[in-house]
């Protein structure tokens, strides 16, 4: 992960779109190194995000549209860094993401 500035919103979608991975750096998440995961799945046209708090150890994946998670990240623009692993070098978070919109 490395940290990273953006412009606006609309560079956070182009980036979700290119299948870049965010990450929110937060006390409150326990995986990922202290990272909530955001990524765009163009197939199924939906962004998912993966949390993990120190209260409740497990992992939840929950999914958005395009501009509500270009909106979330906005806020936290801060806290934000880009993963070096592209979503489609990761099937193990592209398959957790798919199970999730099958479960809906």
């Amino acid at each position: 992960m490395k940290k990273i500035s953006v412009e606006d919103k609309t560079q956070i979608k182009q980036l979700l779109y290119a299948g870049n991975v965010f990450g929110i750096k937060g006390d409150r998440f326990k995986s990922f190194g202290g990272f909530q995961l955001w990524w765009y799945d163009r197939h199924l046209d939906v962004c998912s995000y993966c949390e993990s708090h120190w209260s409740d150890g497990r992992k939840r994946i929950h999914q958005c549209s395009l501009n509500r998670a270009a909106r979330t990240l906005w806020h936290n623009r801060n806290s934000l860094f880009l993963r070096h692993k592209h979503l489609d070098e990761d099937k193990r978070l592209m398959s957790a993401g798919h199970l999730a919109h099958a479960g809906q």
